[in-house]
């Protein structure tokens, strides 16, 4: 936005996700940013809203993303402005940009790109080459598999010349710190002791007071540094400017953190492609979209002649790798399992009426197209015309059914649809039909603030908050200090997780820095359901409840 505004002297919106707000944004703004979500909350009222029937120009960044976690969001947001370019006079110009694509054509005829300007580079095109090496262990349980990885860590990094910085990416905050300071103390036996750090010592002492882990003070004192998302604000600034100005040589960074980083490196490295994820109580591989962002750290320019990338993974994913990060897999969409939001908030709209017009609808998405081009991937009996119509009608009636019993929508004579209060709830604060229906099935009139916790906690909406291995003596310590208790005292369950941090944030406790950024996205989810509790008590007309949730 800074950037912008200062290159370009216009005004640079960015978009918040509550409607008054970004309503007020965009009429004061010439260009506006957002994220997929926000720009999908604002636009689905398109056709009342001239603002964006203004827009000349859409720009759309990372779209290989439309094959991730929130791909369907992408999805919607650019099949919309598809459709309303569809309908202008001029068009819209679209343009995306993404890492090389194996179905790049599909991409492009989705948005409605023509052949002659589109332009797919195979992944060897690059401001400077990339030497990749990827080495695999054939050991199953992950912290061996780390243990083993990380003795050939400092090996790689001892091949560098003074001049060449390396990032280290690890799956979690604590094992940044412990990879950080195993570099550390394996600089002091080899007695390297200066030789990744290229300022005097004291300096590094002076920035020792402004940390609250002084493990980051000895590692910064070997030339290494770390950081992860629980450290605040000034100590990751401190940090990495020490990193980008060469005064240390290596940088520890969390997995998450790739998404942050606006710094290169001459070489990356990434410790294990899996990471703990407690909804599972499993380890599972590092989203394909995470890997390419460390990728992409790698060769500063005008600075180095070839950006080095070094992935230690499993044997068995070896390969995987390879193929995708040289010569890249198709992109797939995930709509079908995210459909009923989007058509919820159709409904409401009006964009559809209709099961036709729904079936209309998903004829603008990659969906449609990639299930011609690859039918079997989503479960298809056949791949003629015929085919198709029967999946589409199918997944058509199986979303607008869900939605009817969930209580969203009203179906009347088998053919046309419409709202119900709970639809525009949903649509209003972005937030899942499920939820919704949670809402309506578990306020009452004698609903008080502990239940309200409870059902709030139980949405959908936090079925992401992360759990950490080993975070147990952090909720249980917590358990203590709060109101209410939990009803089943499960520690791994997201849900009560996000209950004892909605409960801490009432209550003003205390958080340690590996909890506090959880409680902040907890919070910011919370403010969104509580409000949508308030429609959903005073719709029922129960005053007190709704009160309660007001003063929430």
């Amino acid at each position: 936005k800074t950037t912008f505004q200062s290159i370009l002297d216009m005004p640079v919106g960015l978009l918040t996700g509550e409607s008054a707000t970004d309503i007020k944004i965009v009429n004061q703004s010439t260009i506006i940013i957002s994220n997929p979500e926000n720009w999908d909350m604002f636009s689905r009222r398109w056709k009342q809203r001239k603002v964006i029937q203004n827009i000349k120009l859409f720009i759309v960044d990372d779209l290989h993303m439309v094959g991730g976690i929130n791909g369907p969001a992408i999805e919607i947001v650019c099949s919309r402005i598809r459709y309303i370019s569809s309908q202008l006079n001029p068009p819209i110009r679209i343009v995306a940009l993404s890492v090389s694509q194996a179905n790049a054509r599909d991409l492009a005829l989705w948005l409605g790109v023509n052949q002659s300007q589109t332009f797919n580079f195979h992944s060897t095109a690059r401001p400077s080459p990339m030497s990749l090496h990827i080495q695999g262990y054939n050991i199953s349980n992950p912290l061996s598999r780390i243990q083993a990885m990380s003795r050939n860590v400092f090996l790689t990094i001892s091949s560098l010349t003074a001049h060449q910085t390396v990032i280290v990416f690890v799956a979690s905050r604590k094992q940044a710190k412990l990879t950080a300071l195993d570099i550390s103390m394996a600089i002091a036996s080899e007695k390297y002791i200066d030789r990744f750090l290229h300022c005097n010592i004291e300096d590094i002492k002076s920035h020792c007071s402004n940390f609250r882990e002084t493990e980051i003070c000895e590692s910064l004192c070997s030339g290494v540094g770390y950081i992860h998302e629980g450290m605040s604000s000034l100590e990751q600034k401190i940090v990495l400017s020490l990193f980008s100005i060469g005064a240390i040589q290596i940088l520890v960074a969390t997995r998450e953190m790739c998404w942050n980083l606006d710094i290169m490196a001459a070489m990356v490295i990434v410790l294990d492609t899996q990471f703990y994820d407690g909804r599972y109580h499993s380890y599972v591989d590092y989203p394909i979209s995470d890997l390419l962002k460390m990728v992409g750290r790698a060769a500063r320019p005008s600075k180095d002649t070839v950006g080095m990338v070094r992935i230690l993974c499993l044997a068995s994913k070896k390969e995987q790798y390879l193929k995708f990060l040289r010569d890249s897999l198709p992109i797939e969409s995930h709509l079908d399992h995210c459909l009923h939001d989007h058509f919820c908030a159709e409904i409401v709209t009006k964009g559809i009426q209709n099961k036709q017009d729904a079936v209309d609808y998903l004829t603008w998405t990659l969906l449609y197209r990639r299930m011609k081009q690859n039918p079997n991937y989503y479960n298809m009996q056949g791949i003629t015309h015929r085919h198709l119509s029967d999946h589409l009608s199918e997944l058509v009636e199986n979303t607008l059914n869900d939605l009817a019993t969930s209580k969203c929508i009203s179906i009347e004579d088998d053919i046309n649809v419409y709202p119900l209060n709970s639809a525009m709830i949903s649509s209003y604060y972005y937030i899942d039909y499920s939820t919704i229906e949670l809402f309506n099935a578990s306020l009452t009139s004698k609903t008080k603030l502990k239940a309200l916790i409870e059902i709030i906690s139980s949405s959908q909406e936090y079925d992401t908050v992360t759990l950490r291995q080993n975070e147990e003596i952090y909720l249980k310590n917590l358990v203590g200090k709060v109101t209410y208790k939990l009803k089943d005292g499960k520690l791994t369950d997201s849900h009560n997780k996000a209950n004892l941090l909605i409960q801490a944030y009432l209550s003003r406790i205390h958080l340690p820095a590996e909890l506090q950024m959880d409680c902040d996205f907890v919070i910011a989810k919370c403010h969104k359901l509580a409000q949508a509790c308030v429609d959903v008590l005073s719709s029922n007309g129960w005053l007190q409840p709704a009160i309660i949730a007001m003063e929430f």
